[in-house]
């Protein structure tokens, strides 16, 4: 997998030896103790898979088993000594139960063909065999003897009447199965307000797929143009919370003097015990909100500088997509690649349902059933443990990508001349660092698995009358939810690290939580203003795209009865479009911040180690401004040989 490197790696330089930083460039292979486990947790999914095949229960699960073990369509071997166990079923593809009501209890033939007409008495099965062949009662039953059979779900002939039926996954179902369907959809279309809002969305249905083009390329525009009014945003943002604050102060002060007044004015200084309760429950709700507005005002005159860093960041996660715009294309082939995981996982699943050792139900009968065992129970469980920590890996996979091509961008001299950043970023992973990417999903699995395990418990317990209980699982879900918010947040920053550094998984992590700690200030305004940003992003995709909706429906549909039917529907599909974009560019923000913190923390602008931020960016470094006055002449170089902290 890549992992033939040096050993001597922890990957990467130490923090310390700062002069020889070199981001991106030298690394060794991260994690590698975790890449095997991994692996040898992939090769023992390989091992279930295989075993699932060989035992024959692919094959059970496709074609499908009667009850005496043999699989349809296929020659079988004996697997007990009974005249109907073994037999060659070539041809015979589809299960044909005797009771397809009770088919549980029901003995289970393999047949030619399915029935394909209502069959109400022994003498119309007989004229339906010698029509196509097909013997719809037990195994080695004489025809001629049919009508004489007794019928039952144990056979050996079908209950009556035997209902038509279509082959649904080799297994013959009554075809008023899809009827019953078709007759919930009818009750449904009896509902007058559902009934009008189904024919709305269909005589839109051009107009609404549209639309969702336009979405997609409106999403594209917005992240390009988002970080142009990033700053007016911030500043209507400062200035609203500032007006509300006041607003808030001063309309509480007035109720309290109002209150004052009331009492003042009331005839014989008779004074209610409830009006003089009101008069101090003013008095402290004033006193709240205007320790509420000094600090709310404090807060934003301290983090002036920070918000400035945050819309300066947007610009520079602007001009990023800009440069590689191919990074919109990543959750696309995340997507397709989980998709195609999970479609493999669902198969291997359902073979493990029908996998198991041989239980006799009938000796004198011949029938036999599957069991699972223990060995295929915990398999079950480390098929389900597969499922959490290969997609978490495939995630991973995704933000290390993304954090690398940002990396790479950003300690690019010459960004126009980056040569596929993308490409380049798959490289490193695949060479360096998929053990960081597993070692890290695998702490979200120890939270997410037992959290979804606690999840159904509670749900199963619903109906139970110790509250207490149930209680006490809700904050354990609750606790475990949160643990895995801030394990995702941090996972991503580790991963951007590695990606820059080269370092392990658990330093680029404590480096991290370094990072975010010296600077929280920094941090919350990055994760409160910049994600209220995005947001407001996504609702003016969404909101534009439905007004336009709304525009046209009423141009060019004005017989429709329900305009918010196909405006809805173009709302919800633009807003998760627009979030998918958007997703990207706040973790083009979240590495460019990183990098920054990197770059200001090893660098200092002296010969030697200059910075590879923007000039924009310079000016929220210490040492910015002498960097700048010296590029641009006005004060001579000075080299320092003393590091100090640069945030």
């Amino acid at each position: 997998m890549g992992c033939c490197c040096d050993s001597g790696s922890n990957g990467g330089t130490p923090r310390e030896t700062m002069q020889q930083w070199e981001p991106l460039k030298k690394r060794g292979c991260t994690d590698v103790v975790p890449l095997v486990i991994f692996l040898a947790f992939f090769v023992g999914m390989i091992i279930i898979t295989t075993y699932s095949v060989i035992s024959g229960a692919a094959d059970r699960l496709i074609y499908g088993f009667d009850s005496y073990g043999n699989i349809c369509n296929k020659e079988n071997k004996p697997l007990l000594n009974h005249s109907k166990s073994g037999l060659d079923l070539r041809g015979k593809t589809n299960i044909f139960f005797m009771d397809v009501k009770d088919a549980d209890k029901s003995l289970e033939i393999c047949v030619e063909k399915c029935p394909d007409d209502q069959l109400k008495t022994m003498q119309e099965v007989a004229k339906f065999y010698e029509r196509t062949g097909v013997e719809l009662c037990d195994y080695f039953t004489d025809v001629d003897n049919y009508q004489s059979s007794a019928t039952s779900k144990s056979g050996p002939c079908p209950v009556l009447p035997v209902p038509e039926s279509s082959p649904v996954l080799f297994r013959c179902l009554p075809d008023y199965l899809p009827e019953f369907f078709v007759y919930m959809v009818s009750q449904l279309n009896n509902i007058p307000i559902l009934n009008m809002m189904l024919a709305d969305l269909y005589m839109t249905r051009h107009t609404i797929m549209l639309l969702c083009l336009v979405a997609f390329v409106h999403s594209i525009i917005t992240v390009l143009l988002i970080r142009f009014w990033a700053s007016i945003v911030v500043i209507i943002i400062n200035v609203v919370l500032s007006l509300a604050a006041l607003g808030v102060t001063g309309i509480m002060w007035w109720m309290y003097a109002s209150s004052e007044h009331q009492l003042t004015l009331q005839p014989l200084n008779v004074t209610l015990r409830v009006e003089e309760e009101n008069k101090q429950a003013f008095f402290w709700y004033s006193i709240i909100a205007t320790v509420g507005s000094v600090i709310l005002i404090l807060l934003i005159l301290v983090m002036r500088k920070r918000v400035q860093l945050v819309v300066e960041l947007f610009y520079e996660a602007g001009k990023c997509l800009t440069t590689i715009p191919s990074l919109f294309l990543q959750p696309v082939w995340t997507f397709l690649m989980l998709i195609i995981f999970w479609s493999a996982w669902l198969v291997i699943f359902g073979c493990l349902a029908t996998a198991g050792d041989m239980k006799v139900i009938d000796e004198e009968k011949g029938w036999v059933k599957f069991e699972r065992t223990h060995t295929i129970t915990y398999m079950w469980w480390f098929h389900l443990v597969g499922l959490f920590w290969i997609t978490e890996f495939i995630l991973a996979c995704q933000q290390m990508v993304i954090a690398g091509a940002v990396a790479e961008w950003f300690f690019a001299r010459k960004k126009s001349e980056l040569d596929h950043p993308i490409l380049v970023s798959m490289n490193r992973l695949i060479a360096n660092h998929l053990g960081s990417c597993a070692f890290g999903s695998f702490f979200i699995v120890l939270v997410a698995l037992p959290r979804y395990i606690l999840m159904y418990i509670y749900r199963q317990c619903k109906d139970s009358e110790n509250v207490v209980a149930k209680i006490i699982l809700k904050c354990c879900i609750c606790c475990m939810w949160i643990l895995e918010k801030l394990l995702r947040y941090l996972n991503y920053n580790a991963y951007s690290l590695v990606a820059i550094n080269g370092t392990n998984f658990c330093t680029s992590a404590c480096d991290a939580i370094s990072t975010i700690v010296s600077s929280p200030l920094r941090v919350a305004a990055i994760n409160s203003i910049g994600s209220f940003v995005l947001f407001l992003g996504k609702l003016l995709v969404a909101v534009t795209v439905a007004g336009i909706c709304g525009v046209l429906v009423l141009k060019d549909h004005k017989q429709i009865n329900f305009i918010a039917a196909p405006v809805g529907v173009v709302f919800i599909f633009s807003f998760l479009v627009a979030s998918c974009f958007l997703t990207v560019y706040e973790m083009c923000i979240d590495t460019i911040f990183l990098c920054f913190c990197e770059d200001s923390r090893v660098n200092d602008g002296t010969p030697g180690r200059e910075y590879f931020m923007s000039t924009s960016l310079m000016a929220f470094v210490r040492k910015g401004t002498r960097h700048l006055n010296q590029l641009e002449g006005k004060v001579p170089p000075k080299i320092s040989f003393a590091k100090e902290p640069d945030i």
